[in-house]
């Protein structure tokens, strides 16, 4: 399988007036393209931390973190800004729980967004997407009268729509209720799988958790992976 993230050794903390608060201590993983990893913990243990330093929105304390671009893995300890941005233009897909759509625009003009951010064209792997996700009859639709499931989905096809390496995903159905969720979660590991992507999802729900294929488990600033059932419950 082909790395697209590294992690080696790295710490994170904060600090809160005079007193630092480690989250994350000694952490070392890999992400690879196309493996779907739901990323468990008790709040404040530092899941959402992960997914920001993945996705380059905070910086590390101490470690290594390399991303793949092209043939090999570079290290980012060095990245401007500018690099950072390219990055998440080209290589990432997020999707929040607040949906984060711009409502000013209709559906399809919040899919054409990432691509545009790429300088891309809407391609058939759009119209796929589209289908798929139910949303071909309400492309001119404003996403402001679109229900909670409904906007979802835009945020899905308009994080796929690229095709990028990796999906960073925080509580994806957490504004959703139970049926819709689950619709989701199928419509995005599906999709997800179609276009080689993996994801890194962050969640307390155990029904979604099981889309995944994997489980990395945050507590006592570690990462465990595919904790026992004794471990999840602490």
């Amino acid at each position: 399988m082909t790395s697209i993230v590294t992690l080696n050794s790295i710490n994170k903390g904060f600090r809160d007036g005079e007193s630092f608060h480690s989250v994350l201590s000694n952490v070392s993983l890999t992400l690879t393209q196309g493996q779907t990893i739901a990323l468990t913990g008790p709040s404040g243990s530092g899941k959402s931390t992960l997914l920001n330093i993945i996705g380059g929105f905070e910086t590390i304390d101490s470690g290594e973190m390399r991303i793949r671009q092209g043939d090999a893995l570079h290290s980012v300890s060095q990245w401007q800004d500018h690099q950072w941005s390219q990055y998440r233009r080209k290589n990432l897909g997020v999707i929040f729980q607040q949906f984060n759509l711009l409502t000013p625009l209709n559906v399809r003009d919040n899919i054409q967004f990432s691509l545009a951010l790429n300088q891309l064209n809407w391609s058939p792997w759009c119209d796929q997407l589209c289908q798929q996700l139910g949303l071909t009859p309400l492309l001119n639709r404003s996403v402001e009268n679109l229900s909670g499931g409904q906007q979802q989905r835009v945020a899905i096809a308009r994080a796929l729509a690229h095709k990028p390496q990796l999906i960073l995903a925080d509580e994806p159905t957490g504004n959703l209720d139970q049926q819709a969720g689950m619709q989701v979660m199928q419509l995005l590991t599906d999709l997800a799988k179609q276009a080689n992507c993996c994801i890194l999802m962050v969640t307390h729900s155990e029904e979604c958790a099981q889309f995944m294929q994997h489980r990395w488990h945050v507590e006592n600033q570690q990462i465990i992976v595919n904790p026992s059932s004794t471990q999840l419950q602490g």
